[in-house]
């Protein structure tokens, strides 16, 4: 499954790069990754243009309304550069279509730059801060965190697979998990059960936050073989290893359904998917349902519930939704 808001980075060689970039209102993000993605098939990223505010000595809070950052990476050759020089073209045409046709605004010009080899490894790194959502840190592994009491702190590196908590949607699914934690739920599942499915892991940082949070076990699938691969480093990073069961493919799960079940995905495929997603939640299980743009809210809740979900709780950060839902 595709996690919204953000995407699989690049996995860059010795040579040099070009950075292609992108600003845009968050509602037209996926359609900008779409376009930037055709040429750099491994993936792009989408993060918060820009930091609102400081946090302490080592974290940074983000707007959610802010604009969305979509960037990709592709070897620096003259074949490159002249696929990007069209694109430029080609996105202006698509930025004033898609005022005038079908509402998607503020759609930046692309921007392109060159990054040396050598300054690769250290560039990028200093975009990632160390990020607090309620209870949970999360701190990339070149920065460093004293926990403070009641902290869980999660060390997850944004470089392998999509999935950095700096996206509204990621965040929006953490907030749902520390109300699991301060429920008390997690102590009360099952230590030999399933316990939490992440469907769509990326990098883990979900699977990550929930067994940092008391969840006994958890179980995370993905399309993606290469994301499987960053989300089995990062949870033995996190001492992890031996709670996760990781599987690359899609739903049924392979342990079977789950008390909670943790899906943060763009609305279309909340719409796809409703059926499997209502039977891999356990009777009585919740499924938190994050990565719906507000436009696209209500057709993703109608699917939900036909599939025999019941909406039980709405959260939201600027044009972005989730939802916990019960399984009847």
């Amino acid at each position: 499954a595709i996690r919204a808001g953000e995407r699989r980075g690049a996995r860059l060689s010795d040579g040099g790069w070009l950075e292609l970039s992108v600003a845009c209102d968050a509602e037209a993000a996926e359609a900008v990754s779409e376009r930037l993605a055709r040429l750099a098939p491994s993936g792009t990223s989408a993060e918060p243009a820009a930091p609102s505010a400081p946090v302490g000595d080592t974290g940074v809070a983000f707007d959610p309304s802010a604009p969305v950052r979509v960037r990709a990476w592709l070897p620096d050759t003259p074949e490159s550069r002249a696929a990007a020089s069209a694109l430029v073209d080609e996105l202006a045409r698509f930025a004033s279509f898609a005022a005038s046709g079908v509402g998607l605004r503020g759609i930046g010009p692309l921007k392109i730059r060159a990054i040396p080899a050598e300054e690769w490894s250290t560039s990028w790194r200093a975009e990632f801060p160390v990020l607090r959502v309620g209870s949970i840190v999360v701190r990339p592994p070149w920065r460093e965190h004293i926990a403070a009491i009641g902290e869980v702190v999660i060390t997850i590196d944004p470089g392998q697979a999509f999935g950095t908590g700096l996206h509204p949607t990621t965040k929006l699914a953490l907030e749902g998990l520390c109300r699991w934690a301060d429920a008390g739920r997690f102590t009360a599942l099952d230590a030999n059960g399933t316990g939490i499915l992440d469907v769509g892991t990326g990098s883990g940082i979900l699977l990550a936050a929930a067994l940092g949070l008391g969840a006994p076990r958890g179980v995370g699938v993905d399309i993606d073989p290469l994301a499987i691969e960053a989300a089995t480093r990062n949870l033995a990073a996190n001492g992890f290893a031996d709670r996760v069961t990781l599987s690359a493919g899609s739903l049924p799960s392979p342990r079977g359904a789950a008390p909670l079940v943790v899906a943060n995905l763009v609305a279309a495929l909340h719409v796809a998917l409703a059926p499997q997603l209502a039977s891999a939640v356990a009777p009585g299980g919740r499924l938190i349902a994050s990565g719906i743009f507000v436009d696209r809210e209500e057709e993703a809740l109608a699917a939900l519930r036909a599939a025999g979900l019941t909406p039980v709780e709405r959260w939201s950060s600027g044009e972005w939704v989730a939802h916990e839902f019960c399984a009847d």
